[in-house]
């Protein structure tokens, strides 16, 4: 759909600096301090940018709520050293506390932070399933128990193991080890996928949509878990379900995900039980600079 984008040209400083952030060259200044023009709104991939810009506030852009464009104020910035901080603070939560229930308002400000996540061409295709039933996440962990077994065999079977490319065939070795400790936790009365969590969110969107996909789901709810950190929470990646789920018609019928959707992402979410009191550390990282 082409929107429809106008400006005011009693309210325009004439900068052109919408002309100047707007990728798609939607906008254009026939000469220094000159009204802008729109002369290509077929290519807007609704960023919002112009509007953000805008020093007169001159530009009504037809495809938003113009009032959802609050002002950047300096109470929203933070500090390099405290955010650095905050980052080393969060740490993957695998023991919550079980009798304190996550409430749906707090879930909700999760989801208005994967919000504002950017996503490839702006294509906002995510979305969320947020599960809060025991009884469904006891039965999606049986059903990866099933997806692992049926992995450990390939990975035992040497003469399909044969036919593989050698680095594929060393890889699945290496990962038998991996599928048998998580099936010996699981019949050990263990939950190895989901730790017992009050919730489990799943993010998947159609992979025809934007060209990085797993990249969109992963920032989204990365600044989910960011928030929840902001909120008391703790959070988890559950790779084991994510990475295997979409080869289980049964788990993607029971989630109901959409025939050209495949799962992306998925982390649980919960008060933790215990109290850290320090950072986490990591190793160096490995950098190489060309200049």
């Amino acid at each position: 759909m082409m929107p429809k984008i106008e400006i005011n040209p009693e309210t325009c400083d004439k900068e052109g600096l919408c002309t100047r952030v707007c990728a798609e060259d939607i906008f254009k200044q026939e000469e220094k301090a000159t009204v802008p023009v729109v002369v290509h709104p077929e290519r807007c991939f609704y960023c919002g940018q112009c509007v953000a810009v805008c020093p007169g506030e001159a530009i009504t852009h037809h495809g938003f709520e113009m009032d959802n464009f609050p002002p950047h104020t300096a109470e929203m910035d933070i500090e390099p050293d405290a955010l650095l901080g905050f980052l080393r603070m969060r740490r993957s939560v695998r023991n919550y506390n079980q009798k304190r229930p996550v409430s749906r308002e707090t879930v909700e400000k999760l989801i208005e932070a994967a919000r504002y996540a950017p996503t490839g061409s702006n294509a906002q295709s995510l979305q969320h399933l947020i599960i809060e039933s025991r009884q469904t996440m006891d039965t999606l962990a049986r059903l990866c128990v099933d997806l692992f077994k049926e992995q450990l065999d390939v990975c035992q079977d040497e003469k399909a193991l044969a036919k593989l490319d050698p680095r594929v065939a060393r890889r699945i070795r290496a990962e038998q080890h991996f599928y048998e400790s998580v099936i010996s936790d699981y019949q050990a009365g263990k939950d190895p996928f989901f730790y017992q969590a009050p919730v489990l969110i799943v993010t998947h969107a159609d992979l025809t949509i934007t060209s990085c996909p797993v990249e969109d789901a992963t920032l989204a709810s990365y600044q989910m878990m960011l928030m929840a950190q902001s909120l008391g929470l703790g959070t988890c990646y559950i790779g084991n379900f994510y990475e295997y789920a979409n080869q289980s018609q049964t788990i993607r019928e029971m989630l109901a995900i959409p025939p050209d959707h495949d799962i992306l992402m998925s982390f649980t979410l919960g008060y933790p039980a215990v109290r850290f009191r320090r950072l986490v550390d990591r190793n160096e990282p490995e950098v190489q600079w060309i200049t």
